[in-house]
């Protein structure tokens, strides 16, 4: 029975109840819409007759910390190609943060505020630690090339600011006692932090790790567990795809579960633990572990 039929045949007291009621509820839905950093409908991707994605449903809400996962081949580092511009969805709509992004190129998404690590470390190995996300901020600096070779007094006090914001980040990352370092003398858990570091010198609203954990010890994942907690904290969202089971449940505000590239379950991670979808997906033993 839809609003409408509703009013009609009600008194008049009720009607403007029900008015006021279906108006509150289209701007409750208006409002959580505004609030969706990234929505994807309807996405399908085919790649030689098969099919990675299957008309994928779902949303990342602002300021959340949402984890995609899935057993291998699910169609997870697809969804982030797709998302981040590097493949074009077969069909389907993409937006963030209420743009269609669908056709853009990796870096017209980046310049939208989505910025995407990727599993392997990417830093600038015989650079120091400081100078990776120096790097990293020159992206954005306004001075051009005539101003930097004269050393002019603009170039300097743009130059003082970058090496400011760059020992902030250093600072969030726990990092400012190797800044002088090579990148190359970190180990592999610190390097991941120095790539999340240089991503975030792209000032991101959304940021997607790629199995961030991947390749950890127990202390460096939790390092990085308190780390996205936060990123997530400084009001920038993230969406994660991950194996790790525990860390996937100990931070995620939101999880979305693909398995043969369609989206079988999504929600809080006390549902997704209970899921029966998730379970016979997993076979049970990763979620086991989780709850442990």
């Amino acid at each position: 029975m839809n609003v409408a039929t509703t009013v009609s045949r009600a008194p008049a007291s009720t009607a403007g109840a029900a008015a006021a009621s279906a108006g509150a509820m289209a701007v409750a839905a208006s409002a959580q819409h505004r609030c969706a950093a990234l929505a994807l409908s309807g996405v399908t991707v085919r790649i030689s007759g098969l099919v990675a994605l299957n008309d994928v449903h779902f949303e990342v809400q602002a300021g959340q910390i949402v984890s995609l996962i899935g057993p291998n081949g699910a169609g997870k580092t697809t969804a982030f190609n797709v998302i981040s511009g590097y493949m074009r969805p077969s069909a389907g709509r993409i937006e963030l943060f209420g743009e269609n992004i669908v056709g853009r190129s990796p870096h017209e998404i980046a310049a939208r505020g989505l910025v995407r690590s990727f599993q392997r470390t990417s830093v600038f190995n015989q650079s120091t630690v400081l100078d990776n996300i120096l790097i990293a901020l020159h992206m954005q600096g306004r001075c051009g090339l005539l101003p930097a070779l004269l050393r002019l007094p603009s170039f300097r006090r743009e130059e003082r600011a970058l090496r400011e914001q760059a020992g902030q980040i250093l600072d969030f990352l726990g990092l400012s006692r190797r800044a002088g370092e090579l990148a190359a003398n970190l180990s592999y858990g610190e390097q991941r932090l120095l790539g999340v570091g240089i991503a975030l010198a792209a000032k991101p609203r959304l940021l997607l790790l790629d199995e961030p954990a991947a390749g950890l010890n127990p202390s460096e994942t939790q390092a990085f567990k308190d780390m996205i907690r936060r990123i997530g904290d400084s009001g920038v969202t993230v969406l994660l795809v991950e194996h790790d089971m525990h860390m996937v449940m100990s931070i995620s505000d939101y999880i979305v579960v693909l398995n043969q590239g369609q989206r079988i379950a999504d929600g809080p991670p006390a549902h997704i633990q209970q899921h029966p979808e998730v379970i016979r997906a997993y076979l049970g033993s990763g979620l086991k572990r989780a709850q442990a």
